[in-house]
């Protein structure tokens, strides 16, 4: 089976969130265990060929190709390297993607104002190239997101034949442009309608996506319910209840190989289940990093998040002052939106005795807070999947996740009576409020302050299986149900 996997972002190349590591794990995951031949299609953004050749990774001359979008015509090169068993094919079209900024804006918090056409070429080269990136004609064409949208949308103008996946990594993203981006794409009038293009007399490139699918996924179960609701549907969930043809949420993985205490060469010392001393090092090592002083019953919590109201860490803000009476330090690593980066750089200054920030992104620091945390505090809103609290339980942080999304499918909190003998693997609480963040890490800290009970938990944490295995191996069986066998 030849399947490509079409989407804006890949890890560790171009990254700027959960959706890239997504693309760096699930395609190795499915060449590897399942003998499958995938090929993944992506912009070759600045700084991406530096990337690959720093990890030894060449590229080809490339294929020139001249590509129609609408009344635009885009010259590229479709350049391909192989990375394991999985052929990435990037293009290369320096008009489109070799810019400074992010990948979508010239900062973090603003867009490019052709993002339709960027990535209506990367749909436009994954239809119409992408079997020389697997070898013959595609039978599963896998989109992620809107980026990866208009090449499901292009697939059944054309009547490919193939069929067609699309995966919300996150729907609060729906590629909103104005109409008149129909025309600038090529897509025909007849589709800027209730049921499928149109939203609201504008276009989302996501619902386009998804009303043409075959199967459109979410990246987890209790993910794939809430987005037929009002609260979390994002003026979509009657478009999903009625003209989806089919719904199904799989739980992401993470790469367990890259994540792993024990030979992770970001941290002061390794770690394991049958091994954990390393984890006292961490722990300390991370406070003195970061400038706390740590007694033995003080708990140092954790957080690496984007700084924005989904992940709810203005109640993380909201509670610093709670701290102290709670008798816990805080490590917050992150950035977003401005009025967040200011607030907490203020909480940092003035309880500084209890609260170290870190603005930025930093990979190798992620690792550490990871790796130095006792606990691990995701109090998103919403929550498609998350993958905060998968590494966290690899590295032994206990996470306290507001029960939404993915977090309520991967952490297992069976109460106080059980978790006293030891059974979960973590901590939620059901109510997304300052005081319901406070009651939960209350619970945390009896946990930790527990010398029976927290290396019991610690040790279930750790020992969940969170690689791309069991995921992979759903998507397999969806891909078959879509394409059996001949």
């Amino acid at each position: 089976m030849r399947v490509v996997h079409v989407a804006s972002e890949v890890a560790p190349f171009a990254q700027s969130g959960g959706l890239a590591d997504v693309l760096g794990g699930l395609p190795p995951a499915l060449a590897d265990t399942h003998g499958l031949d995938v090929g993944v299609i992506a912009p070759l953004y600045r700084g991406v060929e530096a990337r690959l050749t720093a990890r030894g990774i060449a590229l080809d001359a490339g294929l020139p190709i001249s590509v129609v979008v609408g009344p635009h015509t885009f010259e590229c090169a479709l350049r391909i390297a192989r990375i394991g068993r999985v052929l990435h094919g990037f293009i290369d079209c320096a008009q489109l993607y070799d810019r400074a900024g992010g990948l979508y804006g010239p900062t973090g918090n603003s867009d490019f104002s052709d993002n339709h056409l960027r990535f209506g070429v990367l749909g436009k080269v994954a239809l119409e190239h992408g079997a020389r990136v697997v070898g013959g004609p595609i039978d599963v064409l896998h989109v992620h997101d809107w980026q990866g949208s208009p090449a499901a949308i292009y697939a059944r103008m054309t009547s490919a034949p193939c069929a067609v996946v699309t995966t919300i990594h996150n729907l609060a993203y729906r590629g909103i442009f104005p109409k008149q981006a129909m025309t600038d794409l090529g897509f025909p009038w007849s589709l800027f309608n209730l049921h499928q293009l149109e939203f609201y007399d504008q276009l989302s490139l996501l619902k386009g996506g998804m009303a043409v699918a075959d199967v459109v996924t979410t990246v987890s179960p209790t993910y794939a319910h809430e987005i037929l609701t009002p609260g979390f549907g994002e003026a979509l969930d009657g478009f999903l209840q009625w003209d989806v043809r089919r719904l199904v949420g799989i739980v992401n993985g993470i790469d367990a190989v890259s994540w792993d205490p024990a030979t992770d060469p970001a941290l002061p010392a390794p770690f394991s289940v049958a091994a954990p001393a390393g984890k006292a090092r961490c722990r300390a090592a991370l406070a003195d990093e970061m400038g706390l002083s740590l007694a033995d019953n003080q708990p140092l919590i954790g957080v690496v998040a984007r700084m924005t109201g989904q992940k709810g860490l203005d109640l993380v803000a909201d509670i610093a002052p709670e701290l102290h009476r709670i008798g816990a330090k805080l490590v917050v690593l992150g950035s977003g939106e401005p009025d967040l980066e200011s607030r907490f750089r203020w909480l940092g200054e003035v309880y500084r005795d209890h609260i170290a920030v870190r603005i930025g992104f930093d990979l190798a620091l992620s690792r550490r807070v990871y790796a130095g945390s006792d606990l691990f505090v995701m109090p998103s809103r919403f929550e498609p999947c998350g993958l905060g609290q998968l590494y966290a339980m690899r590295y032994g942080a206990i996470p306290v996740v507001h029960a939404v999304g993915g977090l309520r499918d991967t952490v297992l909190d069976p109460g106080d009576e059980e978790l006293a003998q030891g059974h979960g693997t973590g901590i939620r609480f059901d109510s997304a409020t300052p005081n319901g963040l406070a009651s939960a890490l209350e619970r945390a800290v009896k946990l930790f302050r527990d010398p029976r009970v927290l290396p019991i938990v610690r040790r279930a944490a750790m020992s969940r299986d969170s690689s791309w295995t069991a995921s992979a191996a759903q998507y397999v069986q969806l891909y078959r149900s879509l394409h059996p066998a001949p």
